[in-house]
This record gives structure tokens, sequence and C-alpha cells, in this order.
């Protein structure tokens, strides 16, 4: 190939030289083709010894640490790119300044690298650039619960970061406004905690060292952490409370964050440290937006209003000032504290701001002209931790050890029981009423603010979930063992109570007996007495008939005796004769009647007798049945009232065997629950594995694609090359031929006029001569006019032919001058006719050239493609083991937290 050809036609395509090998081969990057450009046209005001806004642009690493404004390029995305949008004169202050905009192929080279992902080198991986969050919100409620439910994390990763033989002091503490939910800052981990059951909620990972502050956004969907490593570096981030995923990261201080804290419309993050400055960064941009230097000993405590308004800011040596928080101008100068101030805290309405100090004191000041208008001795020694309630109350802590809670007026309402050594963080639970609060031993308490009882412990060192799987199982034993013995209890007693009722059924059979033979008894009684009264009236009656008959037979039978004498003594009276026979049949037939009745008589006496007689017997036992209820309903009653305490007995019993399952089932549940979380762990190692593939799988794409535009953009350039060095050959042919037409006509016409001049050279000295002699003639011929006549016109025409020969000679001299001129122009043409075939030559080389790495180069990119497919793909479905693995811990979360509710 021809290199200088490929050097001068890449000359032309990007604007400065490179080398072939560079542009054909390697991908656009910083060392070769980006820091000519920053050199040539930034590098006066952007170097190693002047760093014009704080950036170099001399070097990559310097480059990409950006400047006063931020970061100077977003990897993959030129658009949003600061650098880009300045050169770009997108955004103002234009560069360079007070010069014109540098040439479009450079700004569109450099465009091309940084949504290529800005790599250093031909083999430096290039890098993605990071998402856009907005996390702005409405305040303009400032104070009033959010709309829908209070935010609380969904399922979290449980494992610690790290678990440490023994705790360490306890660096920050944190509760939510609007949710029953804690936070507690540990060894390179925040750890989430249920503020009313103390269960954990998930382990928040801060491998950049401690948490020396935390603060939950206003609303309580967003958690920031400050801290890092003394001496080393500082930062704060921002955590979504729900997934835990970090979403903010702002800061890259010298030394550990001391004090951070986030805007209630979540727009500025604020943070502070040993560096003595307050820095305020831009949430959506991660750009700092303004530093306050005023400070001059460490910045300890800041804090936002509620209304996003104002920015309290202290620091060790006393120094208290208020900001106008979107600006950064100053509003007040707070002097009174007499030491370092250690804490502040806004009241929920902004109106009030209160500072704690080791002078010992809580201050309170009032934000129209910044009055002190109230301050009392808290905690002898000095006051380390301090906030505002939710209702006005404060809560505070200090070298005392002991954790209070104060009225605005300074009255304390209560002191919780002292710690074992200082007092450092304490925090105060609105939806709870709970106190929280920890100390130099790492010991974290949780008291009722209602009594002062302690509720429980946290803990910022949780174990490992292998541990707490350990320690769950290790329960299991001793708590089955506790439940075989409620059970074999359970038994006993239960035994025991089936006997008994079985001596009770016996019980109430023998008085339903009892109670039976009673009523069969009564009822025979009664059926008996019907009987006797039936036979007493029959015996009345056949007493009576008894009576009557044995009154009127002897009556009878005598008048029949009488009558049968009459007849007798009246045999001829036949009537006579006839009533006496029938007065005999009526003795016959009534002294049978009499005797039939003396008989019946005997029968019913008898029959009366019987009755009485059984009367009598059911009498008796009547009243031995109803002895007999009596004992049996004794019996039963005391069997029955002797179940009570056996009742009792089983009911504890089985008491005992519900609590003793209902441990061994929360234990073993809570093994289950650990070995999912375990799972849990396991499978989000394996998704972030699979996101790093995928990252590292997408950003091979992005180079493959990338290398394979640069190339197609090379090729496009090169045949733009080809077709405007093709045009421009035939229009350079094209105009040497009308340039040589243009020569040929010129010397036909020098020609012409050298031949001209010479006929007129020649022809002058004649007609001179020929004037001359006229003239004389004249002289001689005064008189004659028309001589004189013919003399002038012949002067005259003289006079004209020394005037056309010189017109002739400059003529002449001026085509060729133009001739000349004409022919220095083929002369060029002819070279840029060459040169332009050279480029045209090299154009086609490095299409060749191109062309053939393009197929290779298509199907590096296409596999790339496929691979990020693929990667996505094994992504997506790591993701969705991991989101059933969540949906299966989800009940056991949604238990905890309504039992919290």
């Amino acid at each position: 190939m021809n290199q200088p050809a490929i050097r001068f036609l890449m000359t032309a395509v990007l604007g400065f030289s490179v080398s072939s090998a560079a542009v054909a081969q390697e991908k656009l990057n910083f060392e070769d083709h980006i820091k000519p450009i920053f050199r040539s046209k930034c590098a006066s005001c952007h170097n190693t010894n002047k760093k014009t806004a704080d950036l170099d642009l001399s070097n990559y690493t310097a480059m990409m640490q950006g400047g006063g404004s931020g970061a100077a390029i977003e990897p993959g995305d030129a658009a949003n790119s600061y650098l880009f949008m300045l050169i770009n004169h997108d955004s103002e202050p234009y560069m360079p300044p007070n010069s014109d905009k540098i040439p479009d192929a450079m700004i569109q080279t450099v465009r091309a690298w940084i949504d290529a992902g800005a790599p250093e080198t031909s083999s430096s991986k290039v890098m993605l650039s990071k998402p856009k969050v907005n996390l702005s919100v409405d305040v303009s409620a400032a104070g009033t619960r959010p709309e829908g439910p209070a935010p609380l994390p969904d399922v979290l990763n449980m494992e610690p970061v790290v678990h440490t033989p023994a705790t360490t002091a306890v660096s920050a503490i944190a509760t939510s406004p609007w949710a029953k939910l804690v936070a507690v800052a540990g060894q390179k981990q925040v750890v989430l905690y249920n503020s009313e059951t103390l269960q954990p909620l998930g382990v928040l990972p801060f491998p950049e060292g401690q948490a020396r502050v935390l603060k939950f956004s206003r609303n309580g969907a967003l958690l920031l952490a400050g801290g890092g490593q003394g001496a080393a570096k500082g930062l704060a981030v921002v955590w979504e409370i729900k997934t835990g995923q970090r979403i903010i990261q702002v800061g890259d201080e010298l030394d550990e964050v001391l004090a951070a804290d986030i805007s209630a419309d979540q727009s500025l993050v604020a943070l502070g440290g040993p560096g003595k400055v307050v820095r305020v960064y831009n949430t959506a941009t991660g750009e700092l937006a303004y530093e306050i230097v005023k400070h001059t000993d460490w910045v300890t405590s800041l804090e936002f209003s509620p209304d996003s308004i104002l920015l309290a800011t202290a620091d060790r040596a006393g120094g208290l000032h208020v900001w106008e928080s979107f600006t950064g101008r100053e509003y007040l100068t707070l002097p009174g504290h007499k030491g370092g101030i250690n804490a502040v805290s806004w009241r929920i309405d902004s109106n009030v701001l209160a500072s704690a100090s080791e002078d010992a004191t809580i201050q309170l000041w009032e934000m129209e002209e910044g009055r002190n208008v109230k301050n009392w001795s808290a905690h002898g020694g000095g006051t380390l931790s301090m906030e505002f309630c939710r209702d006005g109350r404060l809560v505070s802590c200090g070298r005392d050890r002991v954790s209070k809670i104060w009225d605005q007026n300074g009255a304390q309402q209560l002191a919780f029981e002292a710690f074992s050594d200082l007092a450092l963080q304490v925090s105060h639970c609105d939806e709870t009423n709970r106190v929280i609060a920890g100390d130099w031993t790492g010991e974290v308490r949780v008291w009722n603010a209602a009594d002062g009882v302690r509720a429980g412990n946290l803990t910022t060192n949780p174990p490992m979930l292998e541990t707490r799987i350990q320690q769950a199982e290790a329960q299991i034993a001793p708590l089955n063992e506790a439940l075989a013995g409620a059970r074999k209890e359970l038994e006993t007693v239960t035994a025991a109570k089936t006997e008994h009722a079985q001596k009770i059924e016996v019980a109430k059979a023998a008085y339903a007996a009892a109670q039976k033979s009673l009523t069969d008894h009564q009822a025979l009684l009664k059926t008996q007495e019907g009987q006797l009264t039936d036979a007493q009236a029959k015996q009345t009656a056949t007493q009576q008939k008894l009576a009557s008959l044995q009154k009127a037979v002897p009556e009878l039978k005598s008048a029949a005796e009488k009558a049968a004498q009459v007849a007798t003594m009246m045999t001829e009276d036949a009537n006579l004769k006839t009533v006496v026979e029938n007065l005999n049949t009526q003795v016959a037939a009534q002294t049978a009647e009499l005797a039939s009745t003396e008989a019946a008589m005997t029968a019913v006496v008898a029959e009366v007798a019987s009755y009485t007689q059984a009367i009598d017997g059911s009498k008796k036992q009547v009243v031995v049945d109803e002895q007999q209820i009596v004992a049996a309903k004794t019996n039963m009653d005391t069997l029955v009232a002797a179940l009570a305490p056996i009742d009792e007995m089983v009911a504890s019993s089985q008491t005992k065997l519900n609590v003793a399952q209902e441990a061994v089932n929360s234990t073993t549940a809570e093994v289950e629950r650990w070995k999912q979380y375990i799972a849990l762990r396991d499978e989000l190692k394996i998704l972030e594995e699979k996101r790093a593939e995928k990252r590292a799988v997408e950003l091979a794409s992005l180079e493959a694609i990338a290398a394979l535009e640069e190339k197609q953009k090379l090729m496009e350039s090169a045949q733009q090359t080809i077709q405007a060095k093709t045009q421009e050959i035939a229009d350079t042919q094209k105009k040497m031929t009308d340039l040589t037409a243009i020569v040929a006509a010129a010397d036909q016409q020098q020609t012409s006029m050298k031949q001209m001049i010479d006929k007129t050279e020649q022809a002058l000295p004649v007609l001179q001569a020929a004037v001359k002699q006229a003239k004389s003639a004249i002289e001689m011929l005064p008189a004659d006019a028309e001589v004189k006549k013919s003399v002038d016109a012949l002067e005259q025409t003289t006079i004209a032919k020394v005037e056309t020969l010189a017109t002739t000679r400059q003529q002449l001299a001026d085509v060729e001058k133009k001739t000349a001129e004409t022919k220095t122009e083929i002369a060029a043409a002819v070279t840029g006719l060459a040169t332009a075939k050279m480029e045209m030559t090299a154009a086609q080389e490095m299409m060749a050239a191109l062309s053939a790495d393009s197929a290779a180069m298509q199907k590096a990119a296409d596999e790339a493609k496929a691979k990020l497919a693929a990667a996505e793909a094994e992504l997506s479905k790591v993701q969705q083991m991991v989101d059933a693995r969540k949906e299966k811990l989800r009940p056991q979360l949604q238990v905890t937290q309504a039992a919290a509710d």
C-alpha cells in the first residue's frame, strides 16, 4: 500500500495526520486519535501545569477524573458528555474560548470515540455509560405522610458482607420517617431491621469502609450513607429501600465523609468531613453543584431543611452556618457553642434548627433572624448525638452514657438505662415510638419511649447465614425433646380424662336409669291407682247391688211363698197361679243373681285388695327410685365437677404442646428460611456474575460493533474519496484539454501577431520616409490643397501604424503572459492529476483492504450480538430464578411486616 498517499488521504478524512495502520487496523482510542486533537486545541489551557477549571486533558487518567464541574465525559454517551457539549457548542461556555469552533471532522471523531466507550488505547476495554437517575420529588407538602404504603424493603440479601469476632463502636443509626424501619451501620455494611419486631430485613453492602452517617430521605424511599476509610477515601451513596439497589454515588474525598444528607426533593446530596469543605452534588448528573469553604475545622454534621430550602452545616470548632441549599449563598451564621458541634437537626416545619455540642448543650435556633430561642445542658461531658422527633420532641445521647427524650423547653421527659460506655448514636422511630441507641462497645439497644422499657437489642455485626442455620438447627433437638415430653404429658392427662369421662358416662347412665325407673314406677303407680279407683267403684256398685238383692230376694221369696199359699188356697184362680209362677221364676232368677253378685263381690274385694297392695309396693319403689336418683345425681355431679381440673390439665398440656410445636415449627421454618436466604445469596451471586458476564459480552459487542462501524465509516470515507477523486480526475482532464486548446489558439494568435508586427516594422520606415518626402513636396507645392490632403492622410496612416504596432506588441506580451500562465496551470493540473490518481489508487487500495476486513468484522459483530443475546437470556433465566426465590420468601416477610402492624 502507498503509505504517503494513505497518510495524505487520512489527513483529509480525519483532519489531522495519523498512521494508516492505526486507522485501518485499530479502533478509535485516546492515545492515537483524541490526544492529538486535545493537544492541538485544548492543551494550552488544560494541562498538568495549568488546569483551567481543574481539568487536565493532557493524559487519559487526568481527563477521566474530570474537573471542577464533575465528569468530563460519559463513556458511551457523547450527547450527555459535558466536554463534548462544550466543544460542540451545545452548552456554554463554548470551547475553545474566544475562538472558532474546532473543525467538524475533529468533533465527529471525539463523538465517535465517546460513543464507542472512550477506550484509552487500541487494546483497552471500552466502558459503558452510567444510567441516569431522576430522583426529584415534590416537597410542597413537607412534613406530611406521603400517599400510599410506607416504603419497606422487599426480599433483600441477608448475608453480611463481613462478620467479625467482636463489634466496633456504633458509627451511625437512622430510622425511617414513615415506616417501622431502622438502619444501623457496621463494618462495610448497613443492616436494616424492623423497628417493632426487631427482625433483620436485609444487608446493604458498603465495601468502601465504615458508614459514619446514615440518613433516610424525607419520604423514606431512600437511604443515604456517608463514610469511607480515614485518610484514604470518602464518598456518599444512596440506596433504594424497596429493592436495596445502589442508585447514586457521589464524592471522591481524600478522607472519610463524616456528614452527609440528601435534600427533601432529592435533587441534591451534601457531604463534608476532615477536608473542611462542604460539597453539594446534583443527583441527576452526579456533578458538583457548588462548594462551601467557610468552615475552619472538620465538618461534623449537616442537614437539609424538610422543605429543601436551607442547608445547615456545623464543624468541630463550634462553627454553625445556614445556607441557601440551591445556591450555596450564606443565609445565617449562628454563634454560641463553646465546643465542637456533633449534630444538627431540623424541626419538621423547617422553622427551628437544633444543634448539639461537646459543650454539653442542645440549642434551638429560629430561622427568621437566627436567634437562639432555647438552650440547655443535656449530657455531662458532651452531647454526641441528637435529632428532632416528628412530634417536636428531641432525643439525644452523650458522654454520660445515657439516652434521653426532651420537650422543646429543655424539660427531660425520660432517661433510659445507661450504657456501659459512651453513648454515640441515637434515633427515634416515629412509627413505633421507640428509641434506638448505640455505644462505643457496639451494643445497640431499643427502648419503648412511652415507659423506658427495653424492647430488645440489635446488632451491627449479624452472623453469617450458615451460622444462623447452625444456631437454629442446634435448637431443634431440645425443642423436639420438649415437644415429645409435652406430647406424652398430654397423652397421660388425656387418658385420665377419657377414663374419667367414661365414669361420668356410667354415672349419667345410672342417673338416667334411675330417672327412667322412677318414671316407669310413677307411671305404673298412676295406672294402678286408676285400676284401684275403677275396682273400688266396681266394688261399690257391686256392694250396692248385693245389698239390694240381699234385701229384695227374701222379700220376693216371702211374697212368692205367700202368693203360692194363696194360690193353693185358690187353685181355681189361673191368674194367681200365673203370678205365683212368675214370682217363683223371679225368686229363682234373683237368688241366682244374688249368688252371682256375692261371688262378684268377693272377686272385686280381692281385686281391690290386690291393687291396694300393688300400690303400696309401687309407692315404696318410687321412694327407692327417688333416693337412687339423688344418689346417682350426686355421683354424676361429683364426677362432672372433678372433670374441670382434668380439663384444665388437658388444656395446660395442650398449650404446652402447642407452644412446643410452635417452637419446633418456628425453628424449623427459620432453618428453612435461612436455607432459602442462603440459596438467594448464592443465586444473587450468580446473578451478579451473569450481569458481569453480560456487561463483558456487551462491552465486547460494543467494541466489535464500534470497530465495524468505524471500519464502515472509513469505507464510506474511502468510497467518497474514490468518487471525489474520480470526478476530480475527470474535471482535471477536461480542464487540461480546455487549457491545451486555449494554448494552441494563443500560439496561433501569437504567430499572427508576430507576423503583423514584422510587416509593420518593415513598412514603417518606408512610410516614415514617404511622409518625409511628401512633406518636402508640400513645401514645394503649398497652394495645392489636394496634395496637402494626401500628405496629411499618409502621415495619419503612419501614426496609426506606429500606434497599432505598440498596441499589437502589448497584446502579444499579454497573450504570451496568459499563455505562460495557462501552461503553468496545465503543469499544475498535470501534477494535480497525478496526485488525484495517486490518492484514488490509495483510496482504492484502502477500500480493498477495508472490504477484506469488513466481512470478518461483520461476522465478529454478529457473533458478539449472538453472545450478547445468549448472555441476556442466561441473565434473564437467573433473574427469574431469583424472582422465584424472592416470591417464596415474600410471604414470610409479609407475615413479619403484618406482625409489626
